[in-house]
């Protein structure tokens, strides 16, 4: 990427996880995403036992998830706010929730986010990964999550703006 290019522009360039390969680490991620959406599809009628719209739903449930994860990350690269560091940890609890509750175990439990980012060579990278696999408490986002699948609207906390009828939901 040249110095010329200004789609992370100023702003940016303070923040420690700032790299000259962003746009290169967005376009290798989103290439990962896509590979591991095919799987997802392609395993749906060996892990559920069930109906065609049973199945069906579950592989969209998954891609919308995947889905998700691209454009968080896309968000915080793109945000030159004084916010970013904030927004990024707001990211990566949101990422670390739809592995786990999503049942993403292929790119979770093996840590194959990991290896992909030490893959870049780019230690900012690595220190997106590492930040992602020590988040562990993210309730609030969890909640956030229930039921806001044809949302994509989320304020500055990350939080979708269905979030407080969801945490009612979630409650019951």
């Amino acid at each position: 990427m040249s110095s010329s290019d200004s789609s992370i522009n100023t702003g940016i360039h303070a923040d420690p996880y700032a790299a000259s390969s962003i746009q290169d680490f967005l376009a290798r991620f989103n290439k990962k995403l896509n590979s591991l959406v095919e799987v997802l599809q392609g395993e749906q009628e060996v892990l559920i036992k069930g109906t065609a719209d049973e199945i069906s739903q579950a592989t969209q449930d998954k891609f919308a998830c995947m889905q998700l994860l691209s454009d968080f990350i896309a968000n915080y690269f793109n945000n030159t706010s004084d916010n970013t560091n904030i927004n990024l940890e707001q990211s990566l609890k949101m990422m670390n929730v739809i592995c786990v509750e999503k049942n993403i175990q292929a790119w979770n439990e093996s840590q194959e986010l990991i290896q992909f980012c030490r893959e870049l060579s780019d230690e900012n990278s690595i220190l997106l990964a590492n930040r992602l696999k020590s988040t562990n408490s993210a309730l609030d986002t969890l909640y956030s999550l229930t039921g806001t699948q044809q949302t994509k609207t989320y304020d500055d906390s990350g939080h979708s703006n269905h979030s407080r009828v969801s945490r009612q939901l979630a409650s019951v």
